[in-house]
């Protein structure tokens, strides 16, 4: 276990999307004191205590552009994969806001026993995926099928054999992402916030 609690494991948010649902930029959307980009961004660098990454164009960040953004979160894995080489990769949704350290916690410490790929049963994110060969040929395959209903997330990760995590009941409510504006009212709701 000594080798496998030291493999490399680094954060990316995925925020490179175009938030039409929404009608505005998701990451800039504010979430207790901050940019929702923020708040993820600092979840992640707080649960893996390493210096992380968001995949889209936001210079305010340690970025990495997607390279074709019209191929939606695929391509942003597609470019952190290619440009974080030899490492894993945790990559958390931007529009999560309910997401946090316990669930992190949950999937690095699966990681940190056996190395591998792995998402989360229910909600395909938070996912871990290694860098490696295959899984960006994996990865080029489904971004090159002719039907977009078929690039999907989750046609990736059963490619490449991903283990799925089934999670705690207490975690399930942490995986709600919102891509409208009803979703997110009714998320803040939740939570109390104010507009």
């Amino acid at each position: 276990m000594q080798s496998n609690s030291l493999a490399k494991l680094t954060g990316v948010v995925l925020a490179g999307g175009k938030s039409q649902r929404m009608g505005t930029d998701k990451a800039a959307l504010q979430w207790q004191g901050s940019s929702l980009l923020k708040s993820r961004f600092t979840l992640l660098e707080t649960a893996l205590n390493t210096e992380c990454y968001v995949s889209g164009h936001y210079p305010g960040f340690r970025h990495i552009k997607d390279s074709n953004e019209s191929m939606g979160p695929l391509s942003g894995l597609h470019s952190c994969l290619q440009a974080l080489p030899e490492q894993f990769c945790l990559f958390v949704p931007v529009d999560m806001p309910l997401l946090n350290e316990p669930v992190l916690d949950f999937m690095i410490n699966h990681h940190r026993i056996k190395p591998g790929n792995y998402y989360c049963s229910n909600s395909v994110f938070p996912i871990i995926v290694e860098a490696n060969e295959n899984n960006l040929r994996c990865l080029s395959e489904v971004l090159s099928l002719p039907v977009a209903k078929q690039r999907s997330i989750k046609a990736f990760l059963n490619l490449i054999q991903a283990t799925e995590l089934d999670l705690p009941k207490e975690f399930e409510s942490a995986l709600v992402n919102t891509n409208t504006p009803e979703q997110w009212q009714s998320i803040k709701d939740k939570v109390g916030e104010q507009q």
